[in-house]
């Protein structure tokens, strides 16, 4: 359901903002003098994404990204001036220190899981899987400003499973058995799937198939 919503919200984001570009190059609306203004918001949402995508690890950095986007927000209305850098560097301190301290760092940690289905998510921060199901079907993984890895070389697929990745300006890697033959129908934009699996063209065995869309990140598959 986090997966379903975030998606959504960041295909409707980035649909808006190439409208209105277009609607600014036809000269019909000034986008850019308008975006000039309320760009922050941006750097809200993506600090909501933050906590929504996971609260408990990344609370932290996730509010910290909206407090800076809530001051960079005032400052382009004019209500506050300040040095940008200046406030940013003390509030980036502050976070790190309490991730430290609180032991909530973004480093990955491994997730061991037999269920058939993956719904993996990672916006901002990083994550490390390893599914075992002797029944595997796919599942989806979403990574924004993150990178995600996904172990599956002790799983078994009976004979098909569809994977959807969603990923922009993140990195997905899949680690499959060497039996496996994976089959990419990602669409790439400014971005690339790379296949290493092992599977021929002959393959008679089981099939990972690979769906969504890949935005200015990279896909990594093998064995």
């Amino acid at each position: 359901m986090k997966q379903t919503a975030t998606r959504i919200i960041t295909g409707i984001i980035i649909l808006a903002i190439g409208v209105g570009a277009l609607l600014g190059a036809l000269n019909i609306f000034p986008f850019w003098d308008w975006f000039s203004s309320w760009w922050p918001l941006l750097v809200i949402i993506a600090g909501l994404f933050v906590l929504i995508g996971d609260f408990r690890r990344n609370y932290i950095w996730g509010t910290a990204l909206i407090l800076i986007g809530s001051l960079l927000q005032l400052k382009a209305a004019g209500v506050v001036d300040f040095n940008f850098f200046s406030l940013l560097v003390p509030i980036v301190l502050i976070a790190a220190g309490l991730s430290v301290l609180l032991h909530v760092t973004n480093r990955p940690t491994i997730k061991a899981a037999s269920t058939d289905v993956d719904d993996i998510s990672v916006i901002f921060s990083g994550s490390e899987s390893k599914n075992k199901s002797q029944n595997y079907q796919g599942g989806r993984i979403t990574a924004i400003f993150g990178g995600a890895v996904l172990d599956l070389r002790d799983a078994k697929i009976q004979k098909e499973a569809t994977l959807d990745i969603f990923t922009i300006c993140g990195g997905v890697e899949i680690k499959v058995p060497r039996d496996w033959k994976v089959i990419s129908k990602a669409a790439p934009i400014a971005g690339g799937v790379e296949n290493k699996s092992e599977g021929s063209d002959d393959h008679k065995g089981p099939i990972l198939v690979l769906t969504g869309t890949v935005a200015l990140g990279g896909v990594e598959i093998k064995t």
